[in-house]
């Protein structure tokens, strides 16, 4: 039997892959997590053949979570990642993925995914054992199609009844207000039609990271961080304000990790 680890912060998502995975006879899905940190740790337990990762997790980086997986463990699964935003998988690439599904997950899609697994475990039962030009080769034809201008160089807000279109590199930080997510660049906020998590899917998971349900902020514009209550912090921001955003006790391991200390 392959055994099958899914990991996905949502759990219609994992039900949903769940229920295709027992499909195939073969297959048997030995666990579930909803968060990084609880993936690492039944991971290495169980020791499954393949997990298939989603991107975006509420605690950490859904690939720095594969990457530590693949640097940890001496027999690593092989790591499918999965998100519904194809401009990730230039990030699964990095990171030697096997694969790289969208969501919704497409059962010919899936089956494809299942017999490339099948085959690498056959040869190498583990993914350092290949040799990286194979793996590179592999994956090529898959992420030559993903281009980066499919990750969109401007984002569009609003301002006294106009539309702008503003780089996301002058992004500080960005919170929910309402059922919409505002935007604050240096010296000033605009409004947007996107939800927070939309919008975070609109921009780069290596520069902005997520440091509260109701924060988006942009790693390369803090300044300090400040010790808050029980264990948790502040972000100081280098807008004109020094603005101070909130950061979840469950993402300061990953946010230190982000920052480089």
């Amino acid at each position: 039997m392959l055994k099958v680890f899914i990991v996905d912060d949502e759990a219609p998502a994992r039900e949903e892959l769940r229920y295709l995975l027992e499909q195939f006879p073969e297959v048997s899905v030995v666990g579930e997590a909803s968060s990084g940190e609880e993936a690492i740790e039944t991971i290495v337990q169980l020791g499954p053949d393949a997990v298939f990762l989603d991107i975006h997790l509420q605690d950490r980086d859904g690939v720095d979570v594969g990457q530590e997986l693949l640097e940890s463990m001496v027999k690593p699964p092989v790591i499918i990642f999965a998100s519904a935003y194809e401009i990730h998988a230039v990030r699964a690439f990095e990171t030697e993925a096997v694969d790289y599904i969208v969501k919704p997950f497409s059962e010919t899609r899936l089956a494809k995914t299942m017999n490339r697994v099948r085959k690498l475990l056959r040869t190498s039962h583990a993914l350092h054992a290949i040799e990286t030009p194979q793996l590179e080769e592999r994956l090529q034809t898959l992420l030559m199609s993903v281009l980066s201008d499919q990750q969109p160089r401007r984002v569009p807000v609003e301002k006294n009844g106009k539309i702008m279109l503003i780089d996301p590199n002058e992004i500080v930080f960005a919170t929910l207000e309402g059922r919409y997510a505002s935007i604050y660049t240096g010296c000033e906020q605009f409004a947007t039609s996107f939800s927070l998590q939309e919008l975070e899917s609109r921009l780069s998971p290596r520069q902005f990271f997520r440091t509260h349900r109701a924060y988006i902020v942009n790693l390369s514009r803090t300044a300090e961080l400040v010790p808050w209550f029980k264990g948790s912090i502040h972000l100081v921001m280098q807008d004109n304000r020094k603005t101070e955003v909130p950061v979840s006790r469950n993402v300061v391991k990953e946010l230190k990790r982000r920052l480089g200390f």
